[in-house]
């Protein structure tokens, strides 16, 4: 009888009388107190089953044991756990134990506060891309400028380091050539532009003549004729043996001129 008293206030005042748990979340169960020998859960044996249990642990307490079991629920409302259990000595069901285990379908996330609309913002506005164009706009007509300049400034220098050869210094190239009968008809023609360009500046008279009857008036011109004949004579006979210096003289005329 005492015995039987105690159990009661134990059942009463245990923890677990009743657990509660969303529908299908596993459930632990520990040291859920049931008098007499062990018990075993009632094994399944159709998918009817609301509650699946599976056995943790086995404690011993006085006159029983303290279990610790997880507890998957399948169908929503309160269940008896004691529905699913036995005892392992003579497969009597247990019926002294009145824990229930709550299923609910509320979600754990559903009972968390929702989060509240957030604030409007003004969007910022948008600018400085007119300003940012303009700026690289100037920037590169910086870089094309200062490019520009080191290029002319470049060609200024290679001018200013190797200028054009002079009249006087073409004309040694070529009356050379022509004293060593090397000069081709190309440069016999250039030749002759050279000095016909020379005399029709320092006698306008022969401008206007053509460039065969100018050529027959410098002849007996007595700057022009000696370079001239010359030429004349080595196109019938050159010379190579003939040195610069042999022919600087002949050149002389045409010196002020460059």
């Amino acid at each position: 009888m005492i015995k039987a008293l105690l159990f009661l206030l134990l059942a009463t005042l245990s923890p677990f009388a009743q657990t509660r748990a969303p529908l299908g979340f596993p459930t632990k169960v520990t040291d859920l107190y049931i008098p007499g020998s062990k018990i075993e859960i009632i094994p399944r044996t159709n998918n009817e089953s609301s509650l699946v249990i599976r056995m943790l642990e086995i404690k011993p307490a006085a006159d029983g044991f303290r279990y610790d079991l997880e507890i998957y629920a399948l169908d929503p409302g309160t269940h008896r756990i004691a529905d699913f259990l036995r005892y392992a000595d003579d497969r009597t069901p247990v019926k002294n134990v009145d824990a229930t285990f709550e299923v609910t379908t509320i979600h754990p996330l559903d009972t968390l506060p929702k989060p509240s609309d957030p604030e409007p913002v003004e969007p910022a506005k948008l600018g400085g891309y007119k300003t940012v164009i303009i700026l690289l706009g100037i920037l590169w007509a910086l870089v094309f400028l200062a490019i520009l300049f080191y290029r002319k400034k470049q060609v200024a220098d290679f001018v200013a380091e190797n200028p054009p050869p002079t009249l006087h210094e073409k004309l040694q190239v070529l009356v050379s050539a022509a004293s060593q009968g090397e000069l081709t008809d190309q440069e016999q023609a250039n030749l002759e532009r050279l000095i016909l360009g020379h005399w029709k500046r320092k006698i306008p008279e022969i401008g206007s003549l053509p460039p065969a009857r100018a050529l027959v008036e410098l002849r007996n011109h007595p700057e022009a004729s000696p370079l001239i004949l010359k030429l004349e004579e080595w196109l019938h006979a050159p010379n190579p043996d003939l040195s610069r210096e042999e022919i600087l003289p002949l050149l002389r005329p045409y010196a002020e001129d460059s």
